[in-house]
């Protein structure tokens, strides 16, 4: 009988043993994944922060400048057409910094404009997307001119030696 029991005994403790070791093996796994999901989690809170970080330095940038009496805007796009080929847009805008145009309608008319225009040029191609640039790379393909005067607004559109422009005098805008 005690040989039994022994033998009854060492049996337990091998099962008590083996379910330690599946036990200790479940909570390293645990903890493997745990250890996974937080490193994950750091590299996700990062790279929210980073882009955080970007986009608030984004919007606490200037885009109107101010020199010799003037309001002074530019913007820079990208567009890249469905079958590979790209368009860089240089869009430049002026405006007295006096006594014409308040700043904020400025940026509204620069900006209207240029979206206007931007979206005219990929309206044909619905797989177009447009993305902005720190600067121009080379010589612009499309130039846009958006320049307020106390009498009217001119538009002008540049591609290669072909410019177009438009003018429109305020009374006729707020006809």
């Amino acid at each position: 009988m005690f040989v039994f029991a022994s033998v009854k005994s060492l049996l337990d403790r091998k099962s008590s043993k083996t379910e330690w070791l599946l036990k200790s093996l479940l909570n390293k796994t645990n903890n493997m994944k745990r250890q996974i999901i937080l490193i994950l989690a750091l590299i996700l809170a990062f790279s929210i922060y980073s882009h955080a970080q970007d986009f608030q330095g984004r919007l606490l940038k200037d885009m109107v400048k101010t020199a010799d009496g003037k309001m002074i805007l530019e913007d820079f796009t990208l567009i890249t057409l469905s079958n590979g080929n790209t368009l860089q847009v240089k869009s430049h805008g002026e405006a007295p910094a006096t006594g014409v145009i308040s700043r904020d309608n400025f940026v509204a008319l620069f900006t209207q404009t240029v979206t206007s225009l931007t979206d005219e040029m990929t309206k044909s191609d619905e797989g177009a997307t447009s993305k902005d640039l720190d600067g121009i790379i080379g010589n612009p393909d499309v130039g846009v001119n958006v320049y307020v005067a106390k009498s009217g607004v001119q538009i002008e559109v540049k591609t290669g030696e072909e410019v177009n422009r438009s003018t429109v005098k305020w009374e006729d805008i707020f006809k």
